[in-house]
């Protein structure tokens, strides 16, 4: 085991183990629920580590990494426990709590994610600096991107005979908000990308507040 697989698996376990004693204190079914689905989003961190570098190991796949493979492999992995709210009997009504899930699960994921961009930079003061500008753009750009995937089965769920395509183009659409977010970050248009995350945010809270 390398020092990164290492380093994935052991943040992991330092951070999962001890929510689950919250998670058993809890009364409430909601907070449990998005607790579990942060939790999801640490583990799936691990999972997408690994799926990138098995197919991320060519030359040509590296250089597609940022733009093609990752934003794939890393939404599905995210948010591939949300689709438990279809599951008509267990969740006969999906409501917004399903949003709050799907983000909690995205930041999980975002933790690990800074963390290992972290731990293999310089350790210097300014990459504290990096590392802040980084949770409150990319962190958050993988929550928002996790709870658009969570909006769209709320919205779309009613129509049962295109359900499995909706579910794809989902998948389609937070990959493609996620890959379009790496991409400009490479460009003079970065500033765009800096903002996207808070312009998603925005719009989320929007939503979140409006009633349906």
């Amino acid at each position: 085991m390398n020092d990164l697989s290492y380093q994935f698996i052991s943040t992991s376990i330092a951070m999962i183990i001890p929510l689950m004693f919250i998670v058993i204190m809890l009364e409430n079914k909601y907070s449990k629920q998005i607790i579990l689905f942060f939790c999801w989003g640490v583990f799936s961190g691990v999972l997408a580590y690994n799926f990138n570098n098995y197919l991320g190991s060519g030359l040509e796949q590296t250089e597609r990494m940022t733009t093609s493979i990752a934003p794939m492999v890393e939404e599905i992995c995210k948010v591939l426990p949300v689709l438990l709210f279809l599951n008509r009997r267990k969740y006969p009504h999906i409501n917004k709590q399903i949003i709050f899930c799907a983000m909690a699960s995205g930041i999980g994921f975002s933790i690990q994610e800074s963390i290992y961009y972290f731990a293999i930079s310089s350790r210097e003061v300014n990459d504290l600096a990096i590392l802040f500008v980084r949770a409150c753009t990319t962190a958050l750009m993988h929550g928002m991107t996790a709870a658009a995937f969570g909006t769209g089965l709320l919205l779309l769920r009613k129509y049962k005979e295109l359900l499995i395509p909706v579910v794809f183009c989902l998948f389609a659409f937070s990959a493609s908000l996620h890959a379009l977010y790496n991409l400009l970050l490479q460009t003079y248009l970065s500033f765009i990308a800096l903002l996207m995350p808070l312009l998603m945010l925005s719009l989320g809270w929007w939503f979140v507040k409006k009633d349906l």
